[in-house]
């Protein structure tokens, strides 16, 4: 099987006239020039329905189609029903909520009912076919919302605006202990635990990749804190590791809390709460929302009574 292809028009502006076909392209697209290598050899852009040269001027009027490459398939992936909620989606990108406990990709230990075997089966019902690329990942027990990219154009277009600081993503977590400022910023970098297969750990030393997580406290508890985060970088458990780092670990992590709160909640009460991004077709912002899952609800009402 093949993905569905996506297309994209652009009827040439008057401020575009007289320009190389490159030129345009790379100005109101952003094609990296990986991909448009890949236009140009697989001839997946036509001018008013002709192929022409990358270097060819087009004028005000004439009509820019570009395909998507065709790609095959994993054939290791099948579909199959798995519980998640889409918010959002459209030709280009999905954003789904996703529930704790669920795996986005197949891996040897989770092989099967993963959130990518779910959007096949969802795609397989609606006749389409797409890789799935996700832009933003998130942790087996971490719930939340996640962008998911059709098409390589979208997930390379959309990477790119992350590198440039063009996103946002915020998450709410309770952590153990009362945080001692209201808000602040956590600047530090975050490189392998090598004492341990999947931890990571703040290192200062050559090891460290920069890591930077802004914090507020939203609601206080005898004995925990209800705090917002948002990322300005993505390191893999950034937020679990800086927050552990801080003196604050997150209540049901088990990989970085302190390992007797597991009756409390079974997953780390970590979710990703809001999400903007710039969109690749219709170059406008969009952001989505979701509500904090019962088990975080069931836990900030045990914590409340004290």
């Amino acid at each position: 099987m093949v993905d569905k292809q996506a297309t994209f028009v652009y009827q040439v502006a008057e401020t575009d006239d007289g320009k190389m076909l490159r030129q345009v392209l790379e100005s109101h697209f952003g094609f990296s020039k990986r991909m448009m290598r890949r236009l140009k050899l697989h001839q997946l852009v036509t001018v008013n329905g002709d192929v022409i040269y990358f270097t060819q001027r087009v004028h005000s009027g004439d009509r820019i189609v570009i395909r998507m490459m065709e790609e095959e398939l994993p054939e290791y992936l099948i579909p199959q029903k798995v519980p998640f909620h889409l918010v959002y989606e459209d030709e280009d990108i999905v954003v789904v909520d996703k529930p704790p406990g669920l795996v986005v990709h197949p891996t040897r230990s989770h092989p099967e009912y993963t959130l990518a075997n779910g959007l096949f089966y969802h795609w397989q019902k609606l006749g389409q076919m797409h890789k799935m690329r996700p832009v933003t990942r998130l942790d087996k027990d971490t719930s939340g919302l996640m962008v998911i990219a059709k098409h390589a154009y979208g997930h390379a277009y959309l990477a790119e605006q992350m590198k440039k600081k063009r996103y946002q993503r915020m998450y709410v977590a309770i952590v153990h202990g009362q945080m001692a400022q209201d808000s602040g910023t956590i600047d530090a970098p975050i490189g392998l635990d090598l004492n341990h297969a999947i931890a990571r750990k703040v290192d200062f030393g050559e090891g460290g990749d920069s890591a930077i997580t802004h914090y507020q406290v939203v609601e206080r508890y005898p004995t925990a804190t209800k705090v917002r985060l948002q990322l300005e970088t993505g390191r893999t458990h950034q937020i679990r590791v800086h927050l552990a780092w801080l003196g604050y670990p997150i209540f049901g992590d088990s990989l970085y809390g302190i390992g007797t709160d597991m009756q409390d909640i079974p997953r780390q009460a970590l979710h990703a709460t809001y999400l903007r991004i710039y969109h690749p077709r219709y170059k406008e912002w969009k952001e989505w929302e979701s509500t904090l899952p019962l088990d975080m609800c069931k836990l900030i009402e045990t914590l409340q009574r004290g």
